[in-house]
Parts: C-alpha cells; structure tokens; sequence
C-alpha cells in the first residue's frame, strides 16, 4: 500500500523540502520500492511506492503535466483501465506500459473536479492545478483508500497516515473530546471526516475536499450509496445470475493482475469463503495459490469453543488452489505489543490487535503483497436480514412471518425463547419502548450508566448535542424498513476516517483490499428485494444459490453463526488477569485519564469479565474503555 503526502503553503512562502523529507521519513513503510518528493513554489507533493499490480512498474510520483501546470501523487488501483483507455484515445500498448496513477491525471485533465465519478478501484490521490491556484484531495467510493489533512495557519498539509502530519511541528496533537465520548459510548453515527484529534481530518468516502491558494476551502461528495437502476424491479433469477457476476468482478479485478500471489483472512464464514472460492479460476490458470490465514483453536483442541478450522479444512479440500496458514494463539495477550499497536493505528487500537498482526506477518511471509478480506458483506452482498421477522410483524407481512419463523428457529440454532426475545420483540417494540425497557433493567439511571465512562463527562458529551443518548452503545432499532437501515449503516463508514487495518497492513508490508466493498457491489446489493434477504430461514439465500457450485456443500445447511477473531477469547482473559491489575493501578494514577474513564467501575467489570468464560455484554465496553485509556497514556508519553 503505496502512500502520499504534501504542503500547501497560503502565506506565499515557498514549500520546504526538508518538512516534506520529515513527512516521508514517517511513512517510509510504505515505500519499500522508493521515495521521491518535489517542490515547486508554494506546493510540495511526495510518494511513497509499494508495487503490487503490474502496472506499478511503471510509476514514477509525483507526476507533473508542464502544458497543463498540474501535478499529482497518489495510491490508487484502477479497475476500469479499459474503458478509460478507450475514453482518452489510448492503444493498447500505450495503455500497458501505463500507470493508473498517468490514467488518473488524464482524468482529471479530461473532467477537472468531476474526474472521480468515472473512475472505479482503490484510489485516494492529490492534484495541485497550477493555473487554478487549487489543491483537490479525493478518496473513492468506499475509503479504501486514506488520506488526512490539516488546515492550520498559513499552512494545508495532508498525508496518508496521521503520524506523517506529526512530523510537522506546527500540527497538533489534541485530542477530541466530542470523538472519544462517541466512542466510550459506542455512537453508532459518525461525524464526517472527524479522527480523534481537534483540527485533523480524514477526507470522507466518496467525497473531494478542495482548497485554494486564498485558504478557501469546500467539500463535496461525488457518490452515495443508493441502489444501481439497471438492478431494480428484477425476477430472481436475475438476482441470482448478477450477484454471481458482480461479485467474482469485483474479486477478479484485484487479483490478475498481481506481481505476487494474493492472500486472504479467511474466517471461512460465507463471505471469506466465497472470496476464496472465486478466486480459484484465475489462480488456477496462473499456476498460482491464493495464500489464507485463519485464526483459529489448536488442531487437538476438543471444547466447546467455537473455531473456524472445521469450516477452514471444508475450503481446503473443496478449493485445491489454497495455501492454508493458521494462527494460533501462544501466550500472546491483550498487552502483547500494545505501544506498537498504538504507533502503527493512528487511534485507538483493537484489543485482538495481536491477533490481526499474526495473520497479517502470516501472509507477508508467504510472499504475499495483497491482502483481502471479507468484510462489508452484511451490508452488501450478503445482508443477514437483521430484524427481518420483526420487520414482516410491523409492515403487515404476516403469513411470510408465519413462514419464515420456523425455518429461522431452525437454522438459528436458538431456543424459542431466545429467538422470541432477540429476533421478534425486541426488533419490533418502538425505539421508545425499547429505551424504557433498557431504564428499567439498568434502575431507570442514565443509558451510559452502564459504561465505565466518568458521569461528568458522559453528561458534558450528551448536553453537548455531539451525542444522542438514544443512539448510544450501539443501539440499531429497525424503526425503517431493512434498506434504509442498510444505508444508514454504510453512510456512517463512508463518513468515517477509520484506517480499518489499513495502517497495520501497511506496517507488515501488505495492501488490503475488500471485494465486498466494492461499488458495484455496494449498488448492486441495495438494489436487491427484500424478500430476498432471508428466504426459507436461510440469511444468506442468494449466496447459497449463486454461490452453490463455490461453497462446500455443508454450507447450504450451515447455522447461523459466526465465528470469533480470536476463538480463545477466555484463555487470553485468564493469562490477561496479573498484568490486568498491574496496568488498571498505573492507568487509574492518570488524572487525565480519570477525566473520562470511571476506573472503580472499569475495574468491576474487568474482573468478572476475565472470570467468565465466554465474553458477555459488557466485555466490548470495558475493553474499550481500557484500550482507550492505554492509547491516552501512550500518546502522552509520546509528548502530545
């Protein structure tokens, strides 16, 4: 995963080599094929490359158009080269000796500001128009791909990661009170662009962010997630026939033309599984393996603990074009490697950060430089239908409730009572039901009440109008029907700047990627009936009747579940336990920490939590709060 960064200057000083040299030092892994940065006047752009598709061979940033006094850097990986090729005039030969990066600056010459609606991939990229007096920053579709910037005094600076904005002295390091409350509280809506640092942002999905020489700047999006016209009002066999085609598009379009072989986090739940599966036919034809790493329960483990290797194997003997490779956990805890956790993630890192380090150093050394995954399937492809029982109840749909309960119960794996409780009446009570219901369990206290979050500063973070208590702690309630659910979901992500592993793929020399976040998946999967989402009990309805030639024939009949990043969840607890209370005694001694983090309560709930043997609802809470408190620590350590 290449990486790009840049100064412009607004207070007609010249851009200083040396800074951007700064800033490139900070990002140097991810230009294991080179480094370059130029100057020219007030602007200063620099790239860092990884080659990982063939193309890249051939680059050579930042790229400068003298006739049109434009420059431009970028990380990108264009799916659409084709049609571009032939929307610009280019031979085939012309196009193959050809960066994406040349593509997209013929774009932009093409189209101006507009230039990003017609291209298709992973890009995020910088272009300085020299007659214009402007700088455009732009991110695709679904953000996979970064960029962050900073607007300060007489200053615009950006780059792919935050740490290379630091190499700045005039960029701060303050934290945003307003975006660690919204985390603590796990709010699911997020604010547009927002990181936890006051005066950093990231630039949102699908979205430009322009400014000029002035200091003048705009924001516009040039996509939304809405569902692709041609796919509306379909037959099933449509459906069927398209959802197949898209998807092996969208996984296809990023593995042939690879300089090494791909790998993938392979949980061998539906949507990995298919990856993997659709992967088979380009591979086999290249005589190469698509390299998978799983994260799973040692091979003589007989427990109750649920693991992916069973489903794992199933892939292995069905799919021969797979290299498997398994992590196991061996001592590795919630402290393993955390300050290098904090460096690599630019915010808060994931408690199970050791885990998606094993099996991303797994896939490095195989030889892998592209890795993909399978998330955003649930709010693409393959939606699960969440509260699709209580949503047939509240629109009247009631013989195919009737229909679809006993399959559901069925292939659940749930009791009556459960499913009732969970699938039906929660789902279908009024948001406001469903908040009283929660007062009434808690002793009618505040919601955040039941958070390790200090009172004062919860209270401060809801009056603020920053937070919407109702919204809090990760409460979805399916008051809309299932699509407009769907795209409220992936509004939020688009309006994140979350790196999602992008940062600790960088750091072991990987580029992610994700098929299942593709826009042509993304528009297909809206377009897609809900009656469609769950059919005979089944969740995953189109995938298993597209898919059915792909999947291990166990599948069709697979229980809905999903299994854990790190299975053995109670062992790491339990080896966790000394060093829990050595690290809760030192954090709690923090009086900045103590501003948000309510340590008596934390430390209540860490202790039963480790005694416990399978996670509870409250373990995700906790382990933010003290995830959260180990990155504010870290970061003053670092002198913020």
């Amino acid at each position: 995963m290449s990486a790009i960064f840049g100064i412009l200057r607004l207070d007609s000083a010249c851009a200083s080599a040396r800074e951007l040299e700064r800033m490139g030092n900070a990002l140097a892994h991810r230009g294991p094929d080179g480094r370059a940065h130029a100057v020219a006047g007030p602007v200063g752009f620099g790239h860092c490359l990884m080659r990982v598709n063939q193309e890249d061979r051939f680059e050579a940033q930042p790229l400068y158009d003298r006739a049109a006094d434009t420059t431009l850097v970028a990380d990108v990986r264009l799916d659409n080269r084709a049609e571009l090729s032939a929307a610009f005039g280019l031979d085939a030969a012309e196009l193959r000796e050809m960066p994406d990066s040349a593509l997209v600056l013929r774009a932009y010459k093409e189209w101006g500001e507009d230039c990003a609606a017609h291209l298709l991939g992973d890009f995020a990229f910088a272009i300085w128009d020299g007659r214009a007096k402007r700088l455009l920053l732009c991110r695709d579709h679904m953000g996979q791909r970064y960029v962050h910037y900073h607007h300060g005094k007489g200053f615009f600076a950006f780059a792919t990661e935050l740490k290379a904005l630091w190499a700045l002295p005039d960029v701060p390091r303050k934290l945003c009170d307003i975006e660690i409350g919204k985390y603590l509280l796990l709010d699911p809506r997020r604010s547009e662009g927002a990181t936890f640092f006051e005066d950093i942002w990231g630039v949102p999905s699908g979205t430009t962010v322009a400014i000029d020489l002035d200091g003048a700047s705009s924001l516009r999006r040039y996509w939304e997630p809405r569902p692709g016209s041609e796919h509306v009002d379909r037959d099933e066999a449509y459906y069927i026939e398209t959802y197949r085609r898209i998807f092996a598009e969208a996984v296809e379009c990023r593995i042939r033309r690879l300089i090494a072989p791909p790998a993938l986090c392979l949980s061998a739940g539906y949507d990995s599984a298919a990856i993997a599966g659709l992967c088979g036919p380009i591979l086999t034809a290249s005589g190469r393996k698509l390299i998978t790493v799983s994260s799973v329960m040692p091979e003589d483990y007989r427990g109750p603990l649920p693991s992916a290797r069973r489903w794992v194997e199933l892939c292995r003997r069905d799919m021969p074009h797979l290299d498997v490779r398994y992590f196991v956990r061996s001592g590795e805890t919630m402290f393993t490697n955390v300050e290098k956790a904090c460096l690599v993630a630019d915010g808060v890192p994931r408690v199970e950060q050791y885990v998606i380090d094993g099996l991303l150093r797994e896939a490095a050394r195989a030889g892998a430089r592209l890795i993909m995954d399978g998330l955003g399937g649930d709010q693409t492809l393959n939606q699960r239908g969440g509260g699709a029982l209580a949503h047939f109840l509240r629109t009247g749909q009631f013989r195919r409730f009737m229909s679809e309960f006993g399959p559901h119960l069925r292939m659940s794996g749930h009791s009556l009572w459960r499913t009732l409780r969970r699938d039906v009446v929660g789902p279908f009570l009024p948001r406001w039901m469903g908040r009283a219901a929660r007062a009434a369990r808690r002793g009618f206290g505040p919601l955040w009440s039941s958070a390790p979050i200090t009172p004062g500063f919860a209270s401060a973070s809801i009056k603020s109008g920053a937070i919407d208590e109702s919204e809090i702690l990760g409460r979805y309630w399916f008051d809309s029907d299932l699509r407009a659910h769907t795209q409220q979901v992936l509004r939020n992500w688009m309006a994140s700047s979350g790196r999602n592993d992008a940062n600790a793929a960088a750091a072991n020399g990987l580029d992610i990627t994700r098929p299942l976040m593709d826009k042509r998946a993304v528009e297909f999967g809206l377009a897609i009936p809900e009656n469609l989402y769950v059919k005979n009990g089944r969740s995953r309805y189109l995938a298993c009747r597209a898919l059915a030639d792909i999947y291990p024939r166990k599948f069709q009949s697979r229980l809905r579940n999903q299994d854990s990043l790190e299975p053995d969840c109670a062992g790491m607890r339990r080896d966790s336990q000394s060093r829990l209370k050595i690290e809760l005694a030192r954090l709690s001694g923090n009086a900045r920490l103590r501003n948000y983090i309510d340590f008596d309560k934390l430390q209540k709930m860490l202790g039963t939590s480790v005694a416990a043997p399978r996670p509870g609802p409250a373990d995700g809470l906790a382990l933010r709060a003290l995830r959260t408190a180990q990155y504010i620590d870290w970061l003053e350590g670092k002198n913020m």
